[in-house]
């Protein structure tokens, strides 16, 4: 085909998405820029409140095991009430937890809030694959998965740049003397607009109708993911291996930039916003991508073109080359991870996709965790390159792992 034909298939199959899809899609968007603010602000106002950096990276592995303990009973109970209501309670809880984690003071109500919001995001993160598998045919899927990443990334854009920007902001627009000379009620007015945009993405998913709660397939039950338990426990292991390596560096990435570079709020809200738009027009790509590599294919070429501009952020001396480092690495080694998951989905039965979708997200997590634990270590002692070597080892490891198992499977 060429380019006029290449892009009105791309439009017809746009605009094939179901209602649910489309509802589903403004949501999780409006989720996303809370986030958005939330990845921006949130260490920067722990910090600021005189915790130390162990006891933030605590409150991160805290967060990623509640995620990883959540995933089994979570995938269990999206199979068995179904997508939308599991979507619904998710949302509910992840406004509750930031509410809290906005006005608590205390290290162990500060844990606890984290605890639950670690809950929340596992139970969307089970839910988002199979409900847009189940809304969507071999037509629009790789599309709609793309789609669903573009928008994220578009809105953690947006999230970044109002957690950036809105602390300056409040200083002008609330006439408060406590506000104006106090970063950390800077921030915590801006961790209260993120709860703002959660709460406003809870209404638009009661507009869901799903046809039917998914049980499983009557008759003589099968064991679980028989015939496919290996292909599962691979892809667990490549997942393991590449969480534990990101869990080491990534969620600290606004702390070196503030403590390694000296940048400033605004400028990390604009560093991570140009990331999410990079990446966002990169999954809008992703399709033409994989129709010419394959998913597996596709995967493991920009996972390991990212590991360089990992290396990079790390001997970078300058914030502007460190910016391109991360602007790089962030872009290429979250590209492909549409066409990952609609490869791993489309191998799971319907009725088994919860579980399936728990098993992939814990050990990614719960790895994650383990990885924080040890990067907030090493950034209290001052070995930001240690982190950095070990992420860029893990990602090796993962992405050869992950070519070795699946490469006879790339379509």
């Amino acid at each position: 085909m060429d380019i006029a034909d290449e892009v009105t298939d791309y439009y017809n199959r746009l605009k094939s998405f179901s209602k649910n899809s489309k509802i589903f899609l403004f949501s999780r968007s409006l989720t996303t820029v809370s986030m958005g603010i939330f990845s921006v602000i949130f260490n920067l106002y722990i910090l600021e409140l005189g915790f130390s950096t162990t006891y933030l990276g605590l409150l991160i592995s805290s967060y990623l095991i509640a995620s990883a303990l959540s995933l089994f009973p979570g995938g269990a109970l999206c199979d068995k009430i179904g997508r939308k209501n599991t979507l619904l309670i998710s949302t509910a809880f992840k406004f509750v937890s930031i509410i809290v984690l906005c006005t608590a003071r205390d290290q162990y109500v500060l844990l606890l809030a984290n605890i639950i919001r670690g809950m929340s995001e596992s139970l969307s993160k089970i839910t988002e694959d199979p409900f847009m598998m189940e809304q969507s045919n071999d037509y629009e899927r790789m599309h709609l998965f793309s789609v669903n990443a573009a928008l994220r990334s578009f809105s953690r854009m947006v999230g970044s740049l109002l957690g950036g920007l809105l602390p300056a902001f409040f200083v002008f627009a609330v006439k408060d003397f406590v506000l104006q000379y106090q970063l950390a009620v800077q921030y915590q007015y801006t961790l209260f607009t993120a709860g703002g945009f959660t709460l406003l993405a809870f209404f638009p998913l009661f507009f869901i109708r799903e046809k039917k709660v998914i049980t499983e397939p009557s008759g003589v039950a099968e064991p679980l993911f028989s015939g496919r338990r290996a292909f599962v426990l691979k892809f667990a292991l490549c997942s393991i291996t590449i969480g534990f390596g990101a869990g080491v560096i990534v969620p600290f990435f606004n702390v070196y930039f503030s403590q390694v570079h000296h940048a400033t709020a605004a400028q990390i809200g604009l560093i991570f916003s140009v990331g999410e738009l990079s990446m966002g027009i990169a999954s809008l790509v992703l399709p033409f991508i994989v129709r010419k590599f394959g998913k597996v294919g596709s995967l493991v070429l920009t996972q390991f073109l990212s590991i360089p501009f990992l290396l990079l952020i790390m001997v970078s001396t300058m914030l502007s080359s460190a910016f391109i480092g991360f602007f790089m690495r962030r872009t290429l080694m979250n590209m492909a991870r549409p066409a990952e998951k609609n490869f791993y989905m489309g191998e799971i039965p319907e009725h088994e996709r919860g579980k399936a979708n728990s098993i992939y997200q814990f050990g990614s997590t719960i790895f994650r965790a383990v990885g924080s634990d040890i990067g907030g270590y090493l950034l209290a002692t001052g070995n930001f390159s240690h982190a950095f070597q070990i992420t860029a080892l893990m990602y090796v490891v993962g992405t050869v792992l992950f070519y070795v198992f699946f490469r006879k499977k790339n379509d």
